[in-house]
């Protein structure tokens, strides 16, 4: 078997059939930072799927993913860190039916000295239709508190 070779795409470039469903699922994921829909974002998760960062990987189901979103914000708030913008995508269709993603995000200081880069790795399910993470890796971790917090 041949793998596909690894594509970089602009965020602004997604415009074929697969672009558009990788937008679409990206776009769910960068709306968690804003305006939590529930829904959506259950849509783009298997039930339970791998979720992995620095301290190991573990099953989550879906439903305790996103009962834990709001402190996920939390964190971010508390640790000084806004909504991260997603900068850049690399993807890599690895067989008829996965595609590794890897994400590049950026989110603001929210004492303005900056941007705090942050990044994320998915394997998605593509069943034709949709994509769902099957694997979600935060390479960072949740972000620290900040020392004045």
């Amino acid at each position: 078997m041949v793998l596909c070779p690894i594509v970089r795409v602009s965020v602004a470039a997604m415009t074929t059939t697969m672009n558009s469903r990788l937008r679409r699922f990206l776009d769910t994921i960068a709306a968690t930072g804003k305006a939590l829909d529930p829904d959506a974002l259950s849509r783009g998760f298997t039930d339970p799927f791998l979720a992995a960062d620095p301290t190991g990987a573990r099953p989550v189901p879906r439903a305790a993913f996103l009962r834990a979103l709001p402190k996920r914000a939390d964190a971010f708030t508390t640790a000084g860190i806004g909504a991260a913008r997603l900068v850049s995508v690399d993807h890599q269709r690895l067989d008829d039916h996965y595609l590794l993603v890897r994400t590049e995000w950026s989110a603001p200081r929210l004492d303005g000295e900056g941007d705090v880069p942050l990044a994320s790795t998915f394997l998605l399910y593509d069943d034709g239709t949709d994509l769902r993470a099957v694997l979600y890796l935060n390479h960072q971790g949740l972000p620290k508190p900040t020392a004045g917090a």
